[in-house]
């Protein structure tokens, strides 16, 4: 099977992608004949992701915030406010 086939990118330009990811160990690299099978190393993505989890729930939690002070924006802009009257 052709790995280049179901992407737009030429087979070399594949094969270079993947030594990319192999020299940041993201992947390894078997011999079968002629075959070069690929695993993927889970290690590397789970320190990762270890590392980027905190910075992911911060940006969420900003974003709950942000989308309920434009919520309540938009209740403002839609309804507007009755003037007291003095007496």
């Amino acid at each position: 099977m052709d790995l280049a086939a179901p992407f737009a990118m030429s087979q070399p330009a594949i094969s270079k992608h993947l030594k990319v990811l192999e020299r940041a160990g993201l992947i390894s690299r078997g011999r079968d004949a002629q075959r070069r099978p690929c695993r993927i190393e889970t290690g590397p993505l789970a320190e990762a992701t270890g590392w980027l989890e905190p910075y992911r729930q911060l940006w969420t939690a900003n974003f709950q915030r942000l989308d309920a002070l434009l919520d309540n924006l938009n209740t403002r802009a839609i309804k507007p406010q009755r003037k007291r009257r003095r007496t």
